[in-house]
């Protein structure tokens, strides 16, 4: 009984000091955003979102919202935008994936036309867009009445 009681504690040892690197490997706790700042093209207001899109192939994602603002010293329009990381959301932030950024607007949204930006880890990022799309259109929609059932 007492071989079984040491085996049993040394084992309950190996799986206990064996947590701390379960738990890294998992991204436990997830890393910190990458925060994409810069300047915006003319046509950009301040007060405007702004939506960071995650590209990995034909995959994208929605990983992160800002806003523009005026900046106080050099009086230009400027985005600020977290990112957040692949362990915090699916489909975010790793190496190899493209960054895009997407301005909302009343008049319709326009998305970055600039090469892409890669995502880089936590930390700040400054990428600079110098030439986003036209507005894009809005499409109009309607409501519309359903007959569930039979006909």
């Amino acid at each position: 009984m007492n071989r079984a009681f040491v085996f049993g504690m040394g084992a309950l040892g190996v799986v206990i000091a064996a947590l701390p690197a379960v738990a890294m490997a998992q991204d436990f706790p997830p890393p910190p955003p990458s925060t994409y700042y810069g300047n915006v093209p003319s046509g950009i207001a301040s007060g405007q979102g702004v939506v960071a899109i995650v590209v990995d192939g034909g995959q994208s994602t929605a990983c992160g919202s800002g806003a523009t603002l005026t900046d106080s010293v050099s009086g230009k329009t400027v985005y600020v935008v977290d990112v957040v990381a692949d362990a915090q959301k699916v489909g975010c932030g790793k190496s190899g994936r493209t960054v895009m950024f997407y301005f909302t607007g009343a008049g319709g949204g326009r998305i970055s036309l600039d090469t892409p930006a890669g995502w880089s880890g936590p930390g700040p990022v400054k990428v600079d867009v110098n030439t986003v799309s036209a507005p894009l259109p809005r499409r109009g929609s309607a409501p519309q009445v359903a007959r569930d059932g039979t006909y």
